[in-house]
């Protein structure tokens, strides 16, 4: 009997989704980032960002989905540099892996002075 409940247990386990990185323009979400398996992105415009009439993310057109290994060069440049003394402290303190992107973007890249766009890590 427990070995029947242990193979119907592993059967329906639930994997939790991927995070998804929600971009933000003046506290609207207008795009996101997610991860659709381990080392693949997946980036889209909502409907909200050609209502508000916004310019495309450098090397996003709007109309076409991304879908890539690689992160997409505007998100690449709003990665903080874990070489630096500080942002290594701020890792540590925070217990952020440097390897988890998203997360990266979305505690130490979320706000820039040059950028109107604000990212938001949430729960698919």
């Amino acid at each position: 009997m427990r070995s029947t409940i242990k193979k119907i247990m592993l059967k329906y386990r639930y994997h939790t989704p991927p995070p998804t990185l929600r971009i933000l323009y003046d506290g609207k979400q207008v795009a996101e980032l997610r991860r659709d398996k381990p080392g693949s992105f997946c980036f889209r415009y909502l409907d909200a960002f050609k209502e508000l009439s916004l310019q495309p993310l450098p090397g996003l057109p709007v109309g076409e989905e991304y879908t890539g290994r690689d992160l997409p060069l505007y998100f690449r440049e709003r990665l903080p540099d874990v070489r630096r003394a500080d942002i290594r402290k701020l890792v540590t303190q925070f217990g952020i892996p440097t390897d988890d992107e998203l997360l990266l973007l979305a505690t130490l890249g979320k706000h820039t002075i040059t950028d109107p766009f604000e990212f938001q890590l949430s729960a698919a």
